[in-house]
C-alpha cells in the first residue's frame, strides 16, 4: 500500500474547493438572460425624493403603477424604499433598473409593527396608499431625468 503525500492531498482539495468556489460566485453574481427576462419592457432611471411636512421621510415604500395600451394593458409597478435623505431609486425588475416609460400613478406607504401589541400602525394618511386617492402622478420618460419629488403632509 502507497501512501500519498499530504500536501498532494491537501493542494488538490484547495484546487478543487477554489474552483467550486470560484463558479459559484461567477454563476450567482450576474444575472442571465432567459426566454422570460428578454420579454421584460424596457425600464428607464427613475429616482426621487419624497418629504412629509417639509421633512426628508426615511423608511416609506414609494410605488410607481402604470398600465401600457401597447402591452395589452398588463400592469407594471416599480418599488423604491427611502433612505434617511428621503431619496429612493425604483426597481421593476432587478436593483436599480428603474420603471417601464408612461404615466404612473404613485402611492407611497410608511408603517411599522409593534412585537408587544401585535399592530401595524401606518405613519402617513391612508389617502396616499391607495391608488384611487393619492393624487401623484409621475411621467417617467425615456429620455428622462426622471427624478420626482413627493412633497406630503400629515394632515
Amino acid at each position: 500500500m502507497t501512501a500519498t503525500p499530504r500536501l498532494s492531498v491537501w493542494s488538490s482539495r484547495w484546487v478543487f474547493c477554489a474552483l467550486v468556489a470560484a463558479g459559484v460566485t461567477a454563476g450567482c453574481s450576474r444575472y442571465h438572460e432567459d426566454e422570460w427576462s428578454r420579454k421584460w419592457p424596457p425600464r428607464h432611471s427613475a429616482q426621487g425624493l419624497v418629504e412629509l411636512d417639509g421633512q426628508p421621510l426615511d423608511g416609506a415604500t414609494v410605488t410607481f403603477f402604470t398600465e401600457r395600451a401597447d402591452r395589452g394593458n398588463e400592469p407594471f409597478s416599480a418599488v423604491g424604499i427611502t433612505d434617511s435623505a428621503g431619496r429612493f431609486v425604483l426597481k421593476t425588475f432587478r436593483p436599480n433598473d428603474g420603471a417601464v416609460a408612461g404615466t404612473h400613478i404613485v402611492m407611497i406607504e410608511k408603517s411599522s409593527y409593534d412585537d408587544r401589541t401585535g399592530r401595524v400602525t401606518a405613519h402617513l394618511p391612508r389617502r396616499y396608499a391607495r391608488q384611487e386617492t393619492s393624487g401623484l402622478t409621475a411621467e417617467v420618460t425615456e429620455q428622462g431625468p426622471n427624478d420626482f419629488t413627493f412633497r406630503l403632509e400629515s394632515k
